[in-house]
């Protein structure tokens, strides 16, 4: 349903403007926003890429995207637009409100030359409706630390050291930068939200779950690791039992993310030890002698929305040689939809996309197609699925080599 009474308009670059604007999402989900909240975010938000709803002069509906650069197979990257703060107000939904802004946000996104658009969906369902596929996984667990053993010694490596905001914010995001470079589904981050939000820890953010610390793991002098966590004091009449939750834990090789992880288990006073956001698979799984002991989950993390699969598709590098030809449809974006031939030439350089008239190989929807961009999905899980359809014998194996990635996509960013 669309309603010719809501108009779109973007809010003005002031405090009680952003506030204004800002309401909806709050009142969507059924939370609050704080002054503090809420100039930590002017200093992050972009002015020209927010969008809301008003009936008369209320405002009804807010959303926004954030300019990234996402990390593709192969190490290259895209611009690409983190849709981000969506909410319609309980009194206007059902309205065409959501859909009309997501079309300004992805109109924008296109006419900024970004090929994708990537956002952190509060339900799937919704996104879906919008071309959007699951792009990556995130893992999470949740160990007794008196039931955490490495099966196999490793020598100690370097000297961990706790920092405060002002000295990890020249320590820690060069080693992120590095990270992000080889990891696909990582992206940019900036200052302001390094210094406001990762490294913060502002009260309104801890939500109960204590004090926030950061640790760097220097090695002769070299950072090679870091971790993000927060501890929760929890005491009973058996003495401590506190929680350390891993917010995010980098290192610059596997040895050094081991070390991290084997400091953070070896805190004193400490009962669990919980991490969010981790990659799939997880390393620990293989690290530890007890993996089940990590009662280890799974979710969806980033969804993806192709806006110009020709520029999407060509940024990224392929597994091997070859060719293979795709019928898309696309309801949302047309531009999309067709018969496409994609060509991976013998030294693996810089692939070609191209329309084509013949009998195609494959045949899905962008949507699905954005869950094998980044490498989360094959084409054999999508065939599985019933969301790819095989044309000619041995093609999806053939597309499946030609996307294979030597990591499987991650991103740790919440936006």
């Amino acid at each position: 349903m669309h309603d010719d009474t809501i108009q779109l308009r973007q809010p003005t670059d002031t405090l009680d403007g952003l506030r204004a604007w800002r309401r909806p999402v709050a009142d969507a989900f059924g939370g609050d926003l704080s002054e503090a909240e809420l100039e930590g975010e002017r200093y992050q938000l972009e002015p020209d890429r927010l969008i809301g709803a008003v009936d008369a002069d209320a405002w009804v509906g807010a959303g926004g995207a954030f300019s990234f650069r996402l990390t593709v197979p192969g190490g290259g990257e895209v611009g690409a637009a983190g849709i981000t703060m969506i909410g319609v107000s309980p009194s206007h939904r059902r309205r065409g409100i959501l859909r009309q802004m997501m079309r300004w946000l992805l109109d924008q996104a296109r006419e900024r030359g970004e090929p994708v658009a990537i956002l952190w969906a509060s339900e799937g369902a919704i996104y879906q409706h919008f071309g959007f596929g699951i792009a990556t996984l995130q893992g999470y667990f949740d160990i007794e630390r008196s039931r955490v053993h490495f099966a196999r010694p490793t020598e100690a490596l370097g000297q961990m050291r706790l920092v405060d905001r002002d000295e990890g914010m020249g320590l820690i995001p060069p080693v992120y930068e590095v990270v992000r470079a080889r990891m696909p589904g990582s992206i940019s981050r900036t200052d302001a939200k390094w210094r406001r939000e990762l490294l913060d820890d502002a009260e309104w953010m801890r939500q109960g779950n204590g004090r926030k610390f950061l640790a760097v793991l220097e090695v002769d002098g070299v950072v090679r690791g870091y971790a993000i966590y927060r501890i929760k004091a929890e005491w009973d009449d058996r003495g401590p039992n506190n929680t350390l939750l891993a917010m995010e834990v980098a290192g610059l090789d596997a040895a050094a993310e081991r070390a991290v992880w084997a400091w953070l288990f070896g805190i004193d006073l400490v009962g669990h030890v919980k991490a969010m956001r981790g990659p799939v698979p997880n390393p620990l799984m293989l690290q530890l002698t007890e993996p089940r002991r990590l009662a280890m989950g799974v979710r969806e993390g980033l969804w993806l929305r192709l806006l110009d699969v020709r520029a999407a598709l060509e940024a990224r590098s392929y597994g091997r040689q070859g060719s293979v030809t795709f019928e898309l449809t696309d309801e949302s974006c047309p531009w999309n939809a067709g018969r496409w031939r994609l060509d991976v030439p013998v030294d693996r350089g810089v692939a070609t996309v191209t329309p084509f008239t013949g009998d195609p190989d494959l045949t899905l929807d962008t949507s699905d197609l954005a869950t094998a961009y980044l490498g989360a999905f094959t084409f054999a899980d999508l065939a599985r699925a019933g969301r790819a359809g095989e044309c000619r014998p041995g093609a999806v194996a053939a597309a499946d080599a030609l996307f294979a990635t030597a990591e499987a996509p991650w991103c740790s960013t919440m936006f």
